[in-house]
């Protein structure tokens, strides 16, 4: 059934094409299933991992302390997992918050 409207689903690709956002769009889409990745390895309450930016395949998180990086180290591969090869991350790198 054709009700004459369009789904926002169906033209957020021309639009994002369009205008050239490409790349913002997928580092966007990257951080946020990182927070979600995240929560889904350490847990809803954690504040010590946070997703900063995504660029040429190298996603950077802050963490609290090198402790945290080092957890962060061990769960690279699951975290890329989590958040989805076909967006291009490669690594998870680490920034000690300061």
């Amino acid at each position: 059934m054709n009700d004459g409207f369009v789904q926002i689903k169906d033209l957020l690709p021309k639009a994002v094409s369009k205008y050239g956002v490409q790349r913002e769009v997928r580092g966007a889409l990257v951080r946020d299933r990182a927070r979600q990745a995240v929560k889904d390895v350490w847990g809803s309450e954690v504040t010590e991992v946070r997703p900063l930016f995504f660029k040429e395949g190298v996603l950077v998180v802050e963490v609290e302390n090198s402790a945290w990086g080092q957890e962060v180290f061990m769960k690279e591969e699951e975290l890329i997992e989590l958040i989805g090869k076909e967006l291009g991350v490669k690594e998870v790198r680490t920034k000690v918050r300061g």
